[in-house]
């Protein structure tokens, strides 16, 4: 179900690791110098709307973790720095973290960030005019009319891929897929060197709010089949050394993420102007659309091995990643608080 218009929708815009302080285990944790921790982030759309929200409320602050926030270009950039140890914990997709344990990389899942899929699909409006079909045509359909177009994904383990591509495969539908990060694609498409692309939102908006883009699949309202939903979109990883070595940062980590869902569900005014907070290139329109159709991703912090599960059968479609059946889906997951 919609919850605005894709008129509405253009009302949205584009918009390290860190020396860690010693503590005095007498002190209340909110009492200390709190401890920074460097967090590499797949990208700044609203899939980090709940940390956002955690950072302008103080609920970072509350717990004693003061977050350094770097942006990458992509979820298997994050990765990269997380395994690398240029970050303590990385912001990105279950698929990238499968992807690296499926190569012996010890990265676990210490929470989830947003439940369900982030990502729309945007057509250049050109191209939709040529294809024959509404947008709001069944889902078959408008899955159907993508085949032979060139879409733009962020990348080959992307959880935004997966949903896509499994709810094609099932209608027969031939994509060509391509792969950029996702302030990239904007560009990409209003020239034409792609015909569509799956990105998140601010990202989304922008080519719909020039005039140029069209909103065709409607990821975080949940228009695809629900067996090419993903249980996730985004999470809280690191590495199995980093959370043996600093259990208690980590659990601090996953009492912020914990917190952080009870206050949007209990305060959402509050909440609204935290996110504002987070995203200042936003109007108060686009915020205000943002939380009404995003708020309950933000919420669930906790995942089971049977999502581990679900995300390991999305991504087997991909076929580009050898080694998913030999993972223990509960040996990913650090025991939540």
């Amino acid at each position: 179900m919609r919850f605005a218009s894709a008129i509405t929708r253009t009302h949205f815009l584009a918009t390290a690791f860190g020396a860690m302080l010693l503590q005095s285990a007498a002190q209340p944790v909110a009492a200390q110098t709190p401890t920074e921790v460097s967090v590499a982030v797949s990208s700044t759309s609203f899939v980090l709307g709940g940390v956002r929200i955690a950072e302008n409320a103080g609920i970072f602050a509350k717990h004693g973790v003061r977050p350094k926030i770097i942006v990458m270009e992509s979820g298997n950039a994050a990765m990269s720095a997380l395994i690398s140890k240029s970050a303590d914990f990385a912001i990105a997709g279950p698929p990238e973290a499968l992807a690296a344990r499926a190569r012996r990389q010890d990265i676990v899942i210490a929470a989830n960030l947003y439940r369900g899929l982030a990502g729309s699909i945007v057509v250049l409006k050109t191209k939709a005019a040529q294809l024959n079909i509404k947008a709001d045509a069944p889902i078959a359909d408008r899955l159907r009319a993508l085949s032979g177009l060139r879409v733009a994904f962020p990348s080959a383990t992307s959880s935004l891929l997966g949903p896509i591509r499994s709810a094609a495969d099932t209608v027969g539908a031939k994509i060509q897929y391509t792969y950029m990060a996702q302030p990239a694609m904007v560009a990409a498409l209003e020239t034409g060197a792609i015909d569509a692309m799956m990105a998140s939102y601010p990202f989304a908006g922008v080519t719909v709010l020039k005039g140029t883009g069209l909103i065709w699949i409607d990821g975080p309202t949940g228009e695809l089949p629900e067996a090419a939903l993903p249980t996730s979109s985004s999470s809280l990883l690191t590495s199995g050394a980093y959370a043996k070595a600093n259990g208690d940062v980590v659990k601090r980590m996953q009492q912020v993420i914990v917190e952080s869902g009870e206050f949007i569900k209990n305060k959402p005014d509050d909440a609204k102007r935290a996110l504002a907070a987070g995203y200042k290139d936003l109007d108060d329109k686009a915020i205000d659309i943002a939380f009404a159709e995003q708020w309950r991703n933000w919420t669930h912090p906790r995942f089971s091995a049977a999502d581990i599960t679900h995300e390991i059968g999305l991504l087997e479609k991909s076929g580009q990643v050898p080694g998913l059946k030999d993972i223990d889906p509960a040996a990913m997951l650090l025991q939540m608080p």
